[in-house]
């Protein structure tokens, strides 16, 4: 006795399990699309996305190593306007190298994003090079310390980085307007890690040299650099 195939001959099978197949191949992670060809197209926009913001951290390090005549990365010294202009070609690098070939909509998300970012890195970094400056220059040995550096700072970094959410939501536009809005999240706080290396180093704090925390900071901006060239993915 012959045996008939069940997917094939019965059509309420072969739907079922053309349905199941297209399930698989076809999820969806918020408005993008991740079908077979997508998927390729996912995976080379991250690296690019990687590349791009790597390129602009190695860059402003190569920069400094001539400004400060210095061959090793390592020996480097760090002020604010170099965190600050190594966060922003980190930003810029991730958005263009990975907007090749994106429509203007999914590039316009990686700007929003960027500059969140930004914001949430720069914000906060200004905050404690104020306060910070403002410490060393009180005559006062309760105020002149690095204890109250530390604190002051931490409460200028939490200030910042809320400054910033706040700016980032009122910027959105009236479609963008009416989901909810954004809040920080842990991985959005890696960005504020540069704070904390920020702080140890513009207060100079001992063990901060001993450790070399400031090695760091290029890690960072290439992280928050990445994260703006696949704002369009999560967004």
């Amino acid at each position: 006795m012959a045996i008939t195939p069940l997917i094939g001959s019965n059509p309420v099978f072969t739907n079922v399990h053309n349905s199941i197949n297209r399930e698989k191949n076809d999820i969806s992670y918020g408005q993008i699309s991740l079908s077979d060809s997508e998927k390729k197209n996912f995976s080379k926009e991250n690296l690019l996305a990687f590349i791009g913001s790597l390129g602009g951290v190695l860059t402003v390090l190569g920069g400094m190593m001539k400004h400060q005549k210095v061959k090793n990365p390592f020996n480097l010294e760090y002020k604010v306007q170099h965190m600050l202009t190594m966060a922003g070609c980190a930003d810029m690098g991730g958005i263009l190298l990975s907007s090749a070939g994106k429509n203007s909509s999914e590039q316009k998300k990686k700007w929003e994003e960027g500059a969140f970012q930004f914001a949430l890195t720069s914000t906060p970094l200004i905050f404690v090079d104020t306060i910070l400056k403002q410490c060393s220059k009180a005559s006062s040995k309760l105020i002149n310390n690095n204890l109250t550096k530390i604190i002051a700072s931490v409460a200028g970094v939490y200030t910042g980085s809320h400054l910033a959410l706040w700016i980032s939501n009122k910027l959105r536009n009236k479609k963008e307007a009416q989901k909810p809005n954004r809040e920080l999240k842990p991985v959005d706080m890696i960005a504020n890690l540069d704070d904390a290396v920020a702080i140890m180093v513009l207060a100079k704090i001992p063990f901060a040299d001993k450790i070399q925390i400031k090695h760091l900071l290029p890690f960072i901006y290439s992280f928050c650099g990445y994260r703006s060239g696949t704002g369009n993915i999560r967004n």
